[in-house]
């Protein structure tokens, strides 16, 4: 007996898509930066190092201890961490969440959340806000061995729920997201996303309201361009 499939998993990154966690990004990144020149893990003429994610930073610093036998990333990592969590207790919540979530869960979508963040923090502020009901299934970093822009997370969301579902997107508001979504082969929708570089978007949309619109829309036409 041939099961019928859900119309689309939807999987959302968290920080600035679904909530606002309040984190100084840039002020972070700034020190991250900082750190990782301080101990020289590369040198001050690297090209790039300005562009970087902080979740980049942290990479060549877990790669250089790998070579070096010296323990910085866990340092590093542990005040990301710190500024997580302080972001998330002064985090908020994306317009309409709650209910657009409903509307999708009531259309039978499932519902993914893939996020940099560590669970504990995943899990405090969708609890926070009334939105961890809604959500199928929760990847951060500590499922993974690879952060974005790296496409792991999604590769694994994407095997788990293929089967079950006629199409997947991932939406989100940064670069490093629609890279990783391009890299796993997933449609990419902006949430806010003013940074594109060279990632392909299928769509790029201001708010919850108008991607329920937009996914409405496609629906409809049935586009082979969004299907997996």
């Amino acid at each position: 007996m041939t099961v019928k499939k859900k119309p689309a998993l939807l999987i959302f990154d968290l920080d600035d898509t679904l909530v606002h966690s309040k984190i100084d990004f840039v002020g972070l990144g700034q020190w991250v930066r900082e750190q990782i020149l301080t101990h020289q893990v590369v040198k001050p003429e690297a090209e790039g190092l300005d562009a970087m994610s902080v979740s980049q930073m942290l990479l060549l610093a877990q790669e250089y201890d790998r070579g070096n036998g010296t323990n910085h990333a866990k340092e590093l990592w542990k005040r990301v961490e710190e500024a997580e969590m302080e972001g998330a207790l002064r985090a908020t919540v994306e317009e309409n969440a709650g209910e657009v979530l409903a509307e999708f869960k009531n259309k039978d979508y499932l519902l993914s959340i893939f996020t940099n963040n560590s669970s504990l923090v995943a899990k405090t502020v969708l609890e926070r806000f009334y939105l961890a009901s809604y959500i199928d299934k929760i990847v951060t970093r500590d499922e993974i061995k690879f952060l974005k822009p790296n496409p792991e997370g999604l590769l694994l969301l994407k095997k788990t729920f293929a089967k079950q579902v006629q199409k997947i997107f991932y939406i989100g508001d940064s670069w490093i997201d629609g890279l990783a979504a391009n890299r796993a082969e997933i449609p990419f929708i902006g949430f806010n996303c003013s940074d594109p570089r060279e990632i392909k978007m299928i769509q790029n949309v201001d708010s919850l309201t108008e991607l329920a619109v937009y996914l409405a829309k496609i629906s409809n036409l049935g586009s082979e361009e969004n299907a997996i």
